[in-house]
């Protein structure tokens, strides 16, 4: 008798036990892929904020060196090499940005540079 109830429940139990790990796998992924969406979003941001700093320090020597070797160039002639001294900066580290933003940068840098030249006057 007991063994005709252990394999009238067998069947049962089989389900049961696969439905439950079957549940449990689905728990475990579902936390995985939350766990992967968490660290994408800060690898994304925390490498932006970082990109962005060097792309600042690259532009401030950019235009340091546009200054210094090309002063006596005119001011699109010292954009363009500090331009240029950007791009090349950037492909030794791989990052791509656009020209409008390596622009920017350069003319935040030259702001930057220009408001030091007049404290210092």
């Amino acid at each position: 008798m007991k063994e005709q109830l252990i394999e009238a429940a067998q069947p049962y139990v089989v389900t049961i036990v696969t439905a439950l790990i079957g549940l449990l796998a689905t728990i475990a992924t579902s936390a995985l892929k939350q766990a992967q969406k968490k660290a994408t979003e800060y690898y994304v941001s925390n490498t932006s904020v970082k990109d962005r700093e060097f792309l600042h320090k690259v532009g401030v020597e950019a235009v340091a060196y546009a200054e210094s070797v090309f002063k006596d160039f005119e001011g699109d002639k010292k954009l363009q090499e500090a331009i240029d001294y950007v791009i090349g900066r950037l492909r030794v580290m791989g990052l791509n940005v656009t020209e409008q933003e390596i622009r920017a940068v350069i003319e935040k840098a030259v702001q930057d540079y220009n408001a030091n030249a007049k404290k210092s006057a």
